[in-house]
């Protein structure tokens, strides 16, 4: 086991024009405690001092980029992304082709995950770097599992082999890039960046993170973030 790790590069996704959110907007800019969904999000992921850049990945008709918070700052880099979730972290791999080193990581991020939590940031970061493994935040899954075809259950799935995948996904650069080409060559359509990992037969290991770094789909998900975040500031002022 190795502790040695390059530079860690953050990728956030945020090409997508999230229409079940039935906003006319993109939901990553709907308003969110005092800025935006986005916003939020990249604020505690510049909080993160083990990160080399930000890197956010819009769509190219994107008008609402410009307006972020954080569009001047130094750590964050805007680039294009691509029609799926993969070809926007391969555009955000391709933008820092110069700079990047055989040893580099990449972390991918949703940015529309803005409860994400610094120590569960930190915890990953850690554990990929103790194991050299890619690794994902997940929570264990407590409800009973249906499998269902056509409405009717036909299996109860065993859960406690059953986890909740989340974000950060943190990577080797070479390992995720590798995949994602493999990915698109091969039509493979992917959910997360660890599907893609999966493919190619390399490990991915789970690292626990809180339940409350939810993703932000519907319109009922953002009184439930923003009852989180409430939260979470109560403890860390308690």
């Amino acid at each position: 086991m190795g502790s040695d790790m390059g530079k860690i590069w953050c990728i956030v996704p945020a090409a997508g024009i999230g229409l079940r959110f039935g906003e006319e907007r993109p939901k990553q800019y709907i308003p969110f405690r005092s800025s935006t969904i986005i916003d939020v999000t990249i604020k505690t992921l510049l909080s993160c001092s083990k990160l080399e850049k930000i890197i956010v990945c819009i769509h190219p008709d994107d008008e609402y980029a410009q307006k972020s918070d954080y569009i001047n700052h130094p750590k964050v880099q805007v680039v294009i992304g691509g029609n799926e979730r993969s070809d926007s972290v391969l555009s955000g791999i391709q933008s820092i082709q110069t700079d990047k080193a055989d040893d580099d990581w990449v972390l991918v991020h949703d940015a529309a995950r803005p409860c994400v939590r610094l120590a569960d940031i930190n915890r990953l970061i850690k554990a990929a770097q103790i194991h050299q493994q890619g690794a994902i935040l997940a929570a264990p899954i407590h409800d009973t599992v249906k499998e269902v075809v056509n409405q009717l259950a036909v299996n109860t799935l065993d859960r406690t082999r059953l986890w909740r995948a989340l974000t950060p996904q943190l990577f080797k650069l070479k390992d995720i890039q590798t995949a994602l080409l493999s990915e698109n060559e091969n039509s493979y359509l992917m959910t997360d960046e660890a599907s893609a990992i999966e493919q190619l037969g390399l490990p991915v290991r789970i690292v626990e993170g809180h339940a409350d770094n939810i993703k932000i789909t519907v319109p009922a998900d953002l009184q439930l973030a923003n009852m989180y975040m409430d939260q979470q500031e109560e403890k860390s002022c308690g």
